[in-house]
C-alpha cells in the first residue's frame, strides 16, 4: 500500500501545485500498485490445476501419456503461472529436466504457463518407463506472479498419483538337453499331470504307457491315441528371488543394478510361464519394498490375477537386499505345503545358502535353483553336486532387448 499511497500523494500536490506531470507520475505509481495487487490478491482464485495419467501400470520400454491441465474461471487473465509437480526424482519425462527438491527422493517438475481470462489449456507429457518401480506425484505448489513478475503468491494442492513400471515378460526357452526346468520345451508327459483331469486324447507316442491308451478311442479312429490329463493344479511352486547382487555381507547395501533388473525380467518371465502351465506360482524376494516391509512374501495362486500381483510386487522392490538369502529361504520352510517346489532365482554364489536349500530338499520340499549372470556357470556345478537340478538362465543381448529367457542345463 506504500506506492499506492505515494501515487495518490503525488496526485494531490501535482493538483494543487498546477503540475501535470506529477499528476501524471502519481496515476502511473498508483495504477501499477493497483495492478500488482489485483494478481497478489485474486490471481490464485477460480483457477485450477488438473492431472491425470493415462495408465497406472506400464512395462520397461513403454510409454504414458500425462495431460496437465490448468482452467482459469475469472475474467482476470494469469500472465505467469508456474506448476511445480512433486515427483519421484528418478522419473524421466519427455523434454523435461526435474529440479532438485527438498523432500527426500522427489524433485520438482515445473511447467509455466499464460493463461486468459475463463481459459482452460492443457499439456501432454510423455513419461518413459525406463526403469521398474513405482513412481509418485505427492501434490504440486502453483506459483503466480504480477504483471510484473516481481511478487508471487502461491498454494499448494494435495493430490497425489502412483503408476507402476513392472518388469519385462519374455518367453522361457529351453536349450540344450531337455530341462525339467519351466519353459516352452514339452516333454511327452507333462510334469504335473493330474490322472483325474481327463482333458481328451493326443496321437500315441513311443514310450506311453498301455495304461494310458485309450482303447476305444484307438478303435474308433482306426490309429492308436493316448489319454491327455489336465494339469495337476494341487502341485504348487514357490519363486524365491535372490536381490544381493554384490558378494560381501548384505547389510552394505551395494548393489549391480543391471544385475537386479535382470534378476526381475528373469523371474517376471519364469512367472508367466509356470502359471501359463496350469501351475499355481507363488513369490518371495529379500529385499525391501513397498511400505516398509522387509520382505515379500505373495502365497502361491493359479488365479487369473496372480501373473498382476506378482509384476507388482516386483516393481516395488528396492534395489537393496534386506536379508541373507538363505534366511529367505529357510522362513519359507514353515509357509509352504510339504509338496511345494522350491524354484530360487540368484545371482551370486551360493555358498551361503546351499545348505539351506539342502535341508528344504531333506524335509520333502523339491529344490531347483535357475543361477542368473556371471556366476552363474561356478553356482550350478556347486549346487548339481549335491544332486540339487540347477540350470544357467541368461538374457542375451541385455535385459532390455532380450528376445526369450534361455534356461540351460
Amino acid at each position: 500500500m506504500r506506492g499506492l499511497g505515494a501515487g495518490l500523494l503525488l496526485v494531490a500536490i501535482g493538483a494543487v501545485a498546477g503540475a501535470g506531470g506529477l499528476v501524471l507520475a502519481g496515476v502511473v505509481i498508483a495504477l501499477v500498485w493497483l495492478l500488482r495487487g489485483l494478481w497478489t490478491r485474486f490471481g490464485l482464485r477460480a483457477l485450477s490445476y488438473e492431472r491425470r495419467l493415462e495408465a497406472t501400470r506400464s512395462v520397461v520400454g513403454e510409454e504414458i501419456r500425462l495431460d496437465l491441465t490448468v482452467r482459469n474461471r475469472k475474467l482476470l487473465p494469469v500472465p505467469w503461472l508456474a506448476v511445480d509437480d512433486l515427483v519421484t526424482r528418478s522419473a524421466t519425462i519427455s523434454g523435461y529436466n526435474l529440479e532438485p527438491a527438498d523432500v527426500p527422493g522427489f524433485a520438482f517438475l515445473r511447467t509455466t504457463w499464460t493463461i486468459g481470462w475463463f481459459e482452460r489449456a492443457t499439456r501432454r507429457l510423455q513419461i518413459t518407463a525406463e526403469r521398474r518401480g513405482v513412481y509418485e506425484f505427492r501434490g504440486a505448489r502453483l506459483l503466480v506472479a504480477d504483471l510484473f513478475a516481481r511478487e508471487l503468491v502461491s498454494a499448494d494442492r494435495s493430490d497425489t498419483a502412483l503408476y507402476r513400471v513392472i518388469p519385462r515378460s519374455v518367453p522361457v526357452r529351453t536349450t540344450g538337453a531337455m530341462s525339467d526346468l519351466p519353459g516352452t520345451a514339452r516333454a511327452r508327459h507333462g510334469l504335473f499331470e493330474d490322472p483325474s483331469q481327463f482333458a481328451g486324447v493326443r496321437p500315441y507316442l513311443p514310450g506311453d504307457s498301455s495304461r494310458r491308451i485309450h482303447w476305444r478311442a484307438t478303435a474308433r479312429l482306426g490309429r492308436p491315441v493316448s489319454r491327455r490329463y489336465d494339469p495337476g493344479h494341487e502341485r504348487e511352486m514357490m519363486l524365491a528371488i535372490d536381490l544381493q547382487t554384490v558378494p560381501g555381507p548384505f547389510w552394505q547395501m551395494q548393489y549391480d543394478d543391471d544385475l537386479i533388473e535382470e534378476v526381475c525380467t528373469a523371474a517376471m518371465s519364469l512367472a508367466r510361464s509356470i502359471l501359463g502351465d496350469g501351475i499355481a506360482c507363488g513369490m518371495a524376494a529379500n529385499a525391501y519394498s513397498l511400505g516398509g516391509r522387509r520382505a515379500v512374501h505373495l502365497a502361491t495362486s493359479a488365479a487369473p490375477a496372480q501373473a498382476a500381483r506378482i509384476a507388482d510386487e516386483l516393481a516395488a522392490l528396492s534395489r537393496w537386499p534386506s536379508m541373507p538369502f538363505g534366511m529367505l529361504l529357510g522362513r519359507l520352510s514353515r509357509r509352504m505345503p510339504p509338496s511345494t517346489i522350491v524354484l530360487a532365482l540368484s545371482a551370486q554364489a551360493p555358498a551361503g545358502f546351499l545348505p539351506v536349500m539342502r535341508r528344504l530338499r531333506q524335509s520333502g520340499h523339491p529344490v531347483r535353483l535357475v543361477s542368473i549372470g556371471p556366476e552363474a556357470p561356478a553356482a550350478v556345478q556347486a549346487v548339481r553336486a549335491f544332486g540339487i537340478p540347477a540350470g544357467i538362465a541368461r538374457l542375451s543381448p541385455d535385459w532390455r532387448t532380450a528376445d526369450a529367457l534361455e534356461l540351460a542345463r
